[in-house]
């Protein structure tokens, strides 16, 4: 854990320095991708917005029909806080769920104020009768909003296959992923209100990561800012070769896709391992 004295040089003068956090000034906008603490040097008023971890999608190699979901996604929770000169306040960001992990939770705390917690989703898993739902992560202790995350599904219907992580929700609960009756794997979740005035740099329309497989070793695509990753699939009935196929890595608080490896000849290696979960995030707005 580090404290922004140790990064942020306090500066001269008595005005607001737009390179200070300890002492912002209106409009600074910071993104937080590490834990660490915050002591501003005045009082300040500042939008906070939490992202929790993405959770890993899951994985699974065998020859049998089985169904793979990519991993949830973290909840969002956004709140505007009066910060007091002096004041300690703790940021701890998760991270992102390996492979049939959880995300971890993103916090901002402080004795003068209500604590946030975005909660990161649940990681990947698999069945092979029924249906599934990995639920995305919950969000509490925002004044302005607290959105949970897009829960990663397996309908009842699915033959065997692997399907994307699951993507985060700015302005409503986060979008689940895709799960198909007509294809054996799917792109991971995308983003259909994304927060470009939060994230000016965001494309009007954040896309999840693209699907992956095939013979060979193929990696799917890593989902954008929110976005789900991709899923990866094999099924390997003719070579003797070796094959491996890994799922797409979340986005900042999105789900990792499924890993799944179809392995039917006897003297074939394949394998499978599912997508890393987004790591979580603090954005600071100072007004």
């Amino acid at each position: 854990m580090s404290n922004f004295k140790d990064f942020i040089s306090s500066g001269g003068g008595g005005g607001a320095d737009k390179l200070n956090l300890l002492n912002p000034a209106s409009g600074l906008k910071v993104l937080v991708k590490a834990s660490m603490t915050y002591t501003p040097s005045i009082d300040c008023t500042v939008v906070v917005t939490c992202i929790g971890a993405g959770g890993g999608g899951g994985q699974v190699a065998m020859n049998q029909s089985f169904k793979v979901s990519g991993g949830a996604a973290g909840g969002v929770c956004q709140s505007e806080l009066s910060l007091t000169s002096g004041t300690t306040y703790t940021i701890t960001i998760g991270g992102g769920g390996n492979a049939s992990a959880a995300g971890g939770n993103t916090t901002f705390t402080g004795s003068n104020i209500t604590d946030m917690t975005a909660n990161g989703g649940t990681a990947g898993g698999w069945t092979n009768t029924g249906s599934t739902t990995k639920a995305g992560g919950t969000a509490v202790g925002g004044n302005i909003a607290n959105h949970t995350g897009g829960s990663a599904i397996i309908v009842a219907a699915n033959n065997s296959g692997s399907f994307g992580g699951a993507a985060c929700g700015f302005f409503e609960t986060g979008k689940n992923s895709a799960s198909s009756t007509s294809t054996n794997m799917t792109i991971g979740a995308g983003i259909d209100i994304p927060p470009t005035d939060l994230i000016p740099e965001l494309t009007s329309d954040p896309l999840g990561g693209s699907s992956a497989g095939g013979e060979g070793y193929s990696t799917a695509g890593t989902g954008d800012f929110g976005c789900g990753g991709g899923a990866g699939y094999i099924s390997i009935y003719s070579t003797s070769n070796s094959h491996y196929v890994t799922g797409g890595k979340g986005g900042i608080g999105a789900g990792g896709g499924g890993g799944y490896a179809w392995n039917n000849r006897s003297g074939n290696s394949a394998s499978a391992s599912g997508g890393a979960g987004g790591n979580g995030m603090v954005i600071l707005e100072f007004v």
